[in-house]
């Protein structure tokens, strides 16, 4: 017999109907990606030479030995 008084629900159904309300993790990510796209398109030459100095870093340390 199905328990149609239960209102308990598995947390991925729950978290599928209601998609709108984004996470504290979402919404921080969202907004330093926004903050990151707005300072680009204020000052692209600054960027891009960290975009080129964070590239050279990882690079570096990461290359194969």
């Amino acid at each position: 017999m199905i328990d149609t008084a239960r209102s308990e629900y598995p947390a991925d159904m729950l978290h599928a109907a209601h998609h709108g309300e984004a996470g504290y993790l979402e919404t921080v990510t969202e907004d330093l990606v926004e903050s990151v796209t707005r300072y680009a398109q204020e000052q692209p030459i600054t960027a891009m030479l960290w975009a080129l100095g964070v590239g050279v870093l990882l690079g570096w340390k990461l290359r194969r030995w």
